[in-house]
């Protein structure tokens, strides 16, 4: 390597000198993927429990429109807000894509997406205003300070926002973070499943036991006969 720190080609005739590794390359390499991993993997679950809750709320609106209405066993409620919740979530999958915004069926997910995830922040907005009504806070007679007095009106707005952002912003940040860190540990491990197969068929021990992958036939180990076996084999000949 020269001075610019660029790779450069050997002399003719004089072999290529193995690469020296840095030390702490791999540590930093390990943190690199470990550190991503485990924050994507957090956020994962802040965003699983949003989803929930959204379902959630979502179905107690609907079981107060639709009542216990059923069809084919399932409830109105539970059949509509598993359809919206999973328009939603595919949606805003989809649309985190950075290669499918240049597709022509962008456009038609964007108005679905929108179009579900607006009916989820209503109901949400609503589920939110139930439970209110129902809580000892908001009854006429109940001992409550002035600021929550001012505060109940803006409650279900507020947290259908809230939800409704947290979910986006997560879903576009565990796209950013845990996709790189995924991909280069697949790499790690692929490197690590090269190295130990190019070891084994380098290896002189037990070359019947090197292979590529699984074996579906194990193979036939000759073996010599026995001694009573190679008696009555010669026996048989001199007959």
């Amino acid at each position: 390597m020269a001075w610019h720190g660029l790779p450069t080609a050997p002399p003719e005739g004089m072999a290529p000198r193995p690469s020296a590794q840095v030390p702490g390359s791999e540590s930093a390499s390990g943190v690199a993927i470990g550190l991503p991993l485990v924050i994507g993997l957090l956020m994962a679950g802040g965003w699983l429990a949003l989803e929930w809750f959204n379902y959630a709320a979502s179905q107690f609106a609907l079981t107060s429109l639709f009542g216990h209405l059923t069809a084919d066993g399932a409830t109105w409620a539970a059949v509509l807000a598993t359809g919206l919740w999973l328009v939603d979530l595919s949606g805003l999958l989809y649309l985190s894509i950075p290669s499918e915004r240049e597709k022509p069926g962008f456009w038609y997910a964007l108005v679905a997406w929108l179009m579900a995830s607006g009916a989820n922040a209503l109901l949400k907005w609503w589920a939110v205003t139930l439970a209110l009504m129902a809580s000892p806070l908001a009854q006429p007679g109940a001992p409550r300070a002035a600021g929550v007095a001012l505060l109940i009106p803006y409650i279900p707005t507020a947290i259908a926002f809230l939800v409704w952002t947290g979910r986006v912003l997560l879903v576009s940040t565990m796209m950013g973070i845990l996709a790189p860190a995924l991909r280069r540990l697949a790499e790690r491990v692929q490197a690590w499943a090269d190295a130990h197969i190019a070891r084994a068929a380098e290896s002189p021990e037990e070359p019947e036991m090197i292979g590529l992958g699984p074996r579906l036939v194990t193979p036939e180990v000759h073996r010599e006969p026995r001694a009573p076996e190679a008696a009555s084999r010669r026996h048989i000949g001199e007959r």
